[in-house]
């Protein structure tokens, strides 16, 4: 059951790049749990933030595929999406993603994406990237786990 790894309590996840990619390109594996995470989010369950960095990572295939209308539809998305905050990267979330980069040894835009989570205040971190789930300064949860 996807509800089981969002403790009530929770108010305020924060969602990796893949989650998104999951539900528009209708992920056999996990477009269903990310899909219901999105749909919770629209609700009001609990609010969520989406690092800049991750629209960067997410317009890479639509745009070199040619899909205009699949590029377009993430860009509404991380417009108008209710209750999903996209924060930029400024100096505090760079600084924190060195920090993060350096102690654990994660690639600059993994870094990045969980320092804004950390600095944006999310109390959990939804991703499918095990390699995330050692870091200790949020709870990462991957969506292959549960």
């Amino acid at each position: 059951m996807v509800n089981s790894f969002v403790p009530p309590s929770v108010k305020k996840i924060a969602l990796d790049t893949n989650v998104f990619i999951y539900v528009f390109e209708q992920s056999s594996d996990f477009g269903e749990k990310a899909k219901t995470i999105l749909e919770q989010v629209e609700t009001g369950m609990f609010s969520a933030v989406a690092s800049s960095v991750s629209l960067t990572e997410i317009l890479v295939k639509p745009i070199r595929e040619g899909n205009r209308g699949l590029e377009k539809q993430y860009k509404l998305l991380f417009t108008h999406f209710p209750n999903l905050s996209i924060v930029p990267v400024d100096n505090g979330v760079a600084e924190r993603a060195a920090y993060l980069r350096g102690t654990y040894n994660i690639k600059t835009p993994d870094a990045l994406i969980v320092a804004t989570a950390i600095t944006a205040g999310a109390e959990l971190f939804i991703t499918n990237d095990v390699r995330l789930e050692h870091v200790k300064e949020i709870q990462c949860v991957a969506l292959s786990q549960v």
